[in-house]
């Protein structure tokens, strides 16, 4: 049975705690075992090793090496790490961005546009093109990262969602969704599912 880790905290506008709380009853449906705490230090304070993946649900960047520096060994020894919306800046670290494989630089209001979805690979396989209602992220991405989702951001095709490698740690970031309940309608809901089931796996 894999051992998931939700953290939570940061900017309230995106209801870090009604989101976690959803993710470990659709975490329970799936048969993971999850921890769910807003607890900070859990990250210096528990052996990171015992989880299979880490769930940040935290916006609104943290400045502080020594955190970090403990989250990314866990993940270079196999630690998955899933993260979505305003956790692309949980860190304010240039190692951070190489970790999640990616830097915000701006947001717009709320609009309805179509994901665009890759289906060769396992998180997607299936999935067809799908209709959300979210802010647009502007992003700077790394070309290491493998897109699995983009938007056309006025005729730019803007990667949506990626997966990358970190030592034996895998890494999945979705820029969807600013808005909760946008968060758990069914196609997107189930590209996070089969998500946390990808990284939960080590690279061998």
């Amino acid at each position: 049975m894999k051992n998931v880790l939700i953290i939570w905290g940061g900017w309230n506008g995106h209801k870090p705690q009604s989101l976690s709380d959803r993710i470990a009853i659709e975490l329970d449906k799936k048969g993971y075992n999850h921890t769910v705490t807003s607890d900070f230090s859990c990250l210096i304070n528990e052996d990171l090793k015992k989880y299979d993946v880490i769930i940040p649900i935290w916006s609104c960047g943290i400045k502080g090496d020594f955190y970090l520096s403990m989250l990314l060994e866990a993940v270079k020894n196999g630690v998955g790490l899933l993260t979505f919306h305003g956790g692309i800046n949980w860190f304010e670290d240039e190692k951070y961005y190489d970790l999640i494989g990616g830097f915000y630089i701006k947001d717009t209001q709320p609009e309805t546009y179509i994901i665009r979805v890759n289906d060769n690979h396992p998180i997607t396989s299936g999935m067809i093109d799908y209709e959300i209602s979210s802010e647009k992220y502007d992003l700077m991405t790394s070309p290491h990262n493998e897109v699995l989702a983009y938007a056309d951001f006025s005729g730019i095709n803007m990667p949506i969602a990626w997966v990358k490698n970190y030592g034996k740690g895998r890494i999945f970031y979705s820029a969807l969704a600013h808005d909760e309940e946008q968060f758990f309608r069914d196609s997107n809901l189930k590209m996070i599912l089969n998500a946390i089931d990808w990284v939960a796996c080590k690279n061998e």
